[in-house]
């Protein structure tokens, strides 16, 4: 009883007080803040470690159909670390674009039963070209001397991304990654030159999650910033 009423006293701190994304139309005019909480709220859920908390409120199962785009998306996972290895000279961060974020492995398990594979590749391969994006810029910012730590989340489906709080306008669409730097200090870093490829237009979106980790919205309907204001 204790640990759903700090699960829902610790969703209701989250709903208040927090800077985020989800602007109106999308062009790269759009305003720098808006408010929602849904995307600040994701990343914390997923840092914090609480989705065992907020899944004893009870979680989504995926229905058949969204199985079914899952597995297929899987069925071409060979295909896409090719196509990623190709064009990112075998990066390594190849392996953790498909590898959904550890830390809600279990809020995964209970969206798709603990017989699926923790993988999740987006089945239409138009979109492949956001993560294989993103992966080149973490390349250039380590080319920088920027330390970064790790890639935990691009395609996340409906119900696992609602599951772990996420904002219906960004993962779903598999446009966008989050990435884990070494320090706040190094994703400080990585924001500022990230606000620079968003200014010539390589990237629409930047999440400032006020910690080590950063949104890299590479084709997000929402060209904006959250969490922070690129200067």
């Amino acid at each position: 009883m204790n640990l759903k009423l700090n699960a829902l006293a610790l969703i209701a701190l989250l709903g208040l007080g927090t800077v985020a994304c989800q602007g109106g139309g999308g062009g790269a005019g759009a305003n720098e803040y808006t408010e929602d909480s849904a995307d600040l709220a994701d990343h914390i859920h997923n840092d914090a470690s609480v989705d065992e908390e907020i899944q004893s409120l009870g979680c989504m199962k995926a229905s058949t159909s969204q199985k079914t785009q899952v597995n297929l998306g899987l069925s071409k996972i060979d295909r896409f670390l090719q196509k990623c290895a190709a064009e990112t000279n075998n990066s390594f961060w190849c392996d953790q674009v498909v590898r959904p974020n550890p830390r809600s492995a279990s809020t995964f398990r209970c969206t798709y039963g603990s017989s699926q594979a923790h993988n999740l590749v987006h089945p239409d391969e138009n979109t492949w070209r956001y993560p294989i994006e993103a992966v080149k810029i973490l390349q250039d910012l380590t080319a920088k001397g920027i330390k970064v730590s790790q890639i935990y989340n691009w395609w996340r489906p409906e119900p696992y991304n609602k599951n772990v709080g996420g904002a219906a306008g960004r993962h779903p669409y598999g446009t966008s990654i989050d990435v884990r730097f070494a320090s706040n200090s190094e994703a400080d870093r990585a924001f500022r030159e990230l606000c620079k490829m968003r200014s010539q237009k390589r990237i629409r979106a930047i999440g400032h999650y006020g910690s080590a980790s950063l949104h890299i919205g590479v084709g997000d309907k929402v060209a904006n910033t959250w969490g922070k204001s690129c200067n």
